[in-house]
Order: C-alpha cells, then sequence, then structure tokens
C-alpha cells in the first residue's frame, strides 16, 4: 500500500493531475473458510474484522486511498456475477473434471512441474509449491473451466509488443519465459459448494461458488464502475496502473490479462511487481521471532521517518532488507540534515522573508560581485559560487528527476536524488558561513549577502520539502508551516528557485516546538 500511496501522492501533486487510489481485502476462499473454522465464527465475521485490521494499519500509516474494496461488498458481488454471465455467453466457460496439486494457503492448482517433494521431518515426505513452499494435496471434481489456453499466443504477442506492461523488466521476462515453457491449462474457475462454502454462488448452479482469483481480481473493475459505466470514457480510472507483490505474480500477468482480453476490455497501464521483506537478512518468522511489529516502529520511531525509511531501503529488483539499527540511523539523519537545518535558517539571528523580499527587488541582481569582493569571512567565494551554482541547478531540476524513476516506482533512486540535494544545501549553508554576517548587520551589503546565503538555503529547503510530501507527510507540512508557505503553493509547480515570491513571515521568530525530538536506541526485541 505505501508504494502505491506515495506515488498516488506524487502524482496529486501535478497540476491539473487526477489519481485514485484503490485497495482493499479479498475475502472468499477455502483459506478463509479454514480459518472460521478453526476459531468457530462465521466467514463474514472473521472478515470484517481482518478488514478493519487493515483500514486501522493504514490509517496509522498515513494511507491515503480513495476506495477500501472489499470482495464481499454487494456491487462487487453483482460485477463478479454480470462478468461470469458475459464470459459463459462467449463460451469461455465450460463444465469438466479438474484434477490437480491444490494449496489451500496460495487459492492454487500446480502443475506437476511446479511442485516439488521435499522432506516433511519426520523420515516421510510431502509435495509444495516451488514457488511458495506452500503444501499441494491431489484434488479430482467437477469444477466449470475458463479457456485460458485459447489466449496463450495472444497474451505472448501482447506482452511482446508492450514490454513495459510488466515491471521490473526482469519480471516481465519470468512471465514470458512461463508462458513459453508449455503449454496453458485452461483455469479452473469454480469449486463445489461440498468442499468450498464460502463464496459468490455461480450464476444458476448453486452447487458450485466461483474461484476465489477469477473473484477477486475483478475487484478493479468494480471499483470503476463495471458493468454500468463506460470504462472507456475520459474520466473513468480504466485502465489502472496494478501495485503488487510477486507472490501474486501469476494471477495479475497471466490470468487477468487474458481475462480482460476475454471480455474486450484494455489491459492495465501496467503491473508492477515488487519483491518482499527480509529482516536482518532473514525472511520473517514467528519461530525465528524476527516478525517486524509495525505498529511498535511507528510509535517508537515516528510514522513519516518509518514511511521514508521503507521507501528508501524498497528495492525494486530485490527483496529488501529490514533492520532496526538502519531505521534508527536513517531517522537520525533525518534530523540532522533536514529537519535542524530548517531549524538553522529559521533561528532568530536570520530574517527569512526580508532575504525574499530583497530577492524578488532585484537587490541580489549584481550578488557575485558582493561576494567576490567580500572579506568578512575567510571562505573562497570562487568556491561559494560554484556551490551556489551547484545548488541551484540541482534545486531546479530536482522533481523532474525524481519524477523519472518514481514513475517505475524505484523509491530508492529518488530518495537517493533528494538525499544529494539535501546534502547539497547542508554542504552550501555550512562552507558560506552566514551566521558570521550578523556582527556587520547594520551594514548594507553584508546584510544582503547574509540575506542571500540564508534565501539559497531556504529556497533548497522548500523545494526539497515540497517534493518529500509524498514520503513524509506531516513532518513536510510542519516545515512548510515553519517557512509559512501557503497551502496553495505547495504544488510541484512551485518547486523551483524563486517559484514562491511570498513565504517566511514570522519564521525567524522563536520556536518552541522542535520539528523532531531526538531518540535513543530501543532496546526492547521486535
Amino acid at each position: 500500500m505505501l508504494l502505491a500511496d506515495t506515488r498516488v501522492r506524487w502524482e496529486k501533486l501535478k497540476k491539473g493531475q487526477k489519481s485514485y487510489f484503490l485497495t482493499g481485502t479479498d475475502e472468499h476462499g477455502l483459506k478463509i473458510q479454514g480459518v472460521a473454522e478453526k476459531q468457530n465464527v462465521e466467514p463474514k465475521a472473521l472478515v470484517d474484522s481482518v478488514s478493519q485490521n487493515f483500514k486501522h494499519m493504514a490509517r496509522k500509516m498515513k494511507i491515503d486511498y480513495l476506495r477500501f474494496i472489499r470482495t464481499t461488498d454487494d456491487d462487487h458481488v453483482e460485477a463478479v456475477k454480470h462478468f461470469w454471465n458475459v464470459m459463459m455467453q462467449k463460451g469461455l466457460i465450460y463444465k469438466g473434471i479438474h484434477d490437480g496439486w491444490y494449496s489451500v494457503s496460495d487459492e492454487a492448482f500446480y502443475t506437476e512441474a511446479q511442485i516439488e517433494e521435499v522432506s516433511d521431518g519426520s523420515g516421510g515426505a510431502r509435495r509444495v509449491s516451488k514457488e511458495t513452499g506452500s503444501e499441494v494435496v491431489y484434488q479430482e471434481e467437477e469444477n466449470y473451466f475458463f479457456r485460458l489456453s485459447a489466449f496463450q499466443d495472444r497474451l505472448i504477442q501482447y506482452i511482446e509488443e508492450n514490454p513495459t506492461l510488466i515491471q521490473p523488466q526482469h519480471k516481465m521476462k519470468q512471465v514470458l519465459e512461463e508462458l513459453k515453457s508449455e503449454p496453458l491449462k485452461d483455469l479452473s474457475v469454480s469449486r463445489h459448494t461440498s468442499r468450498l462454502q464460502w463464496g459468490i454462488e455461480v450464476p444458476n448452479d448453486p452447487t458450485q461458488k466461483v474461484y476465489v482469483w477469477f473473484d477477486a481480481l475483478l475487484n478493479y473493475l468494480t471499483a470503476a464502475g463495471y458493468p454500468h459505466r463506460d470504462l472507456k470514457a475520459p474520466y473513468n480510472i480504466w485502465p489502472a496502473c496494478h501495485v503488487l507483490g510477486k507472490d501474486i505474480m501469476r494471477f495479475h500477468c497471466i490470468y487477468w490479462p487474458i481475462f480482460l482480453m476475454a471480455a474486450e476490455i484494455d489491459l492495465p497501464k501496467m503491473i508492477f511487481v515488487h519483491s518482499h521483506w527480509l529482516c536482518d537478512g532473514k525472511k520473517m518468522s514467528k519461530s525465528i521471532g524476527n516478525v517486524v511489529d509495525p505498529y511498535l516502529m511507528a510509535d517508537y520511531y515516528g510514522v513519516d521517518p518509518l514511511r521514508f525509511f521503507l521507501m528508501e531501503q524498497s528495492n525494486i529488483n530485490t527483496d529488501s532488507n529490514f533492520s532496526e539499527d538502519a531505521l534508527f540511523n536513517h531517522r537520525g539523519m533525518l534530523l540532522n540534515k533536514f529537519a535542524n537545518l530548517t531549524s538553522r535558517v529559521c533561528a532568530p539571528k536570520f530574517e527569512i522573508a526580508e532575504g525574499l523580499r530583497q530577492a524578488n527587488t532585484g537587490v541580489f541582481n549584481d550578488i557575485d560581485s558582493l561576494l567576490l569582493a567580500d572579506t568578512v569571512t575567510s571562505t573562497d567565494k570562487k568556491r561559494t559560487i560554484e556551490l551556489r551554482n551547484e545548488l541551484v541547478v540541482a534545486i531546479d531540476s530536482l522533481k523532474e528527476e525524481m519524477d523519472a524513476p518514481l514513475q517505475q516506482f524505484d523509491h530508492m533512486k529518488a530518495l537517493k536524488l533528494w538525499w544529494n540535494v539535501v546534502e547539497l544545501i547542508n554542504g552550501f549553508f555550512q562552507a558560506t558561513e552566514p551566521w558570521a554576517y550578523n556582527k556587520f548587520a547594520e551594514a548594507e551589503k553584508e546584510r544582503a549577502i547574509r540575506n542571500y546565503l540564508v534565501y539559497v538555503a531556504t529556497e533548497g529547503i522548500r523545494v526539497t520539502t515540497l517534493c518529500i510530501q509524498p514520503y513524509m507527510p506531516d513532518l513536510s507540512a510542519a516545515i512548510l508551516h515553519r517557512l509559512a508557505v501557503s497551502k496553495d503553493k505547495r504544488a510541484l509547480d512551485y518547486a523551483k528557485l524563486g517559484g514562491d515570491p511570498d513565504y517566511g513571515k514570522g519564521s525567524n521568530r522563536q520556536h518552541k516546538d522542535k520539528l523532531m525530538q531526538k531518540i535513543e536506541p530501543r532496546t526492547e526485541n521486535l
């Protein structure tokens, strides 16, 4: 959700850009039914509780979705039944005998090539999915089938002609390899009610329930208004960009595009497949005791630093590693190099608003001459101008530099570019020593130099803060408030040097509240 949330927030910062963020819970199937039986509760009561847990986590982490869809929602049930009937009318669903290796936890059948035999730990053996490691059992029953095989060549051709459909590229290659390795078998899209009771009833057949993935994938169309709204209408949210984990790649990259082709509906703009999180280099496991508690992390380190860290470490090509020590260190960097820098330029000894007024009225037009003639500090003034020039270019190009990797959900690269500019601002501010001019502040020339140096640094802070809003909504809002940046001037259009000619009023008064608090390393276990 966080990958999608930060991207949506970024898009909303662009002028005229609209964005719709959908998330939710998949609530049918044997897995839910089995858990409900073990807990001696009704499946609906169980999923009501689970969906509330997800909503609570979303609120905690500042996830700003527009709809939280549940596959038990009435409009979704209607959409699934309508889609089923359309497929039946097209002759793409038929009844037959299904047999194969089934995983309850994955809600999926696997072929012989997709399973392997492993030790059960007691001298015996069991069969598991090669992809997920979940146990499979052999099953045979009468089901409805979808003619997946009829679309295999068409899907291969589409992916090859649209190589950016599945991202990252190595995931696209993986999907193509699977599609070309063996013929697709028709997909079982129902389960007999003798085995599955918790699901959407197949239209006109009370003995069958719709297969959970046939049901769940259609949630995207439900949110777009299917079957009542025109999916091709100019302001419809379809086609969408999907963000999903690698464990459900097959369903989204093979089954889902084929379902859409069958219904003559446009395919998604992009299917982005992300990797998983490890903890200290190991897969999270309750038995190992390395499962991270997101509530605990958010409460101790703060929601914004946690959001920032997770996105900064989100490697799109490999599994990402969570380390609490790294989270602590990165939070410290945010405090020292970003929040504290803001506090320094907002100190009472400086005058942000006055510097901005001077910039707007041309006082700084000949600033380079003033700098070269200055003798207040021993700093190399030519180097000062070089640092300034480098920083100005970085400030003006930051939003475009970040936008390119963000289009590919490469938050790690985008935030590295952001950090580069923050480092430049710190280096410029420290090297130019604007505070040294305070003892000569009555002199017009020295005051102008001081105000100019603070102006450039503050502009860097303002622009980097505008660009970091999607990652740290609360801290960025606090910094922009401290700088007295108007709420109607916080879009990316203003993320350039001189982009906002009117801010800073009252920024240099004494501030009692710290933007970030220093904390000590946490000593308790995860």
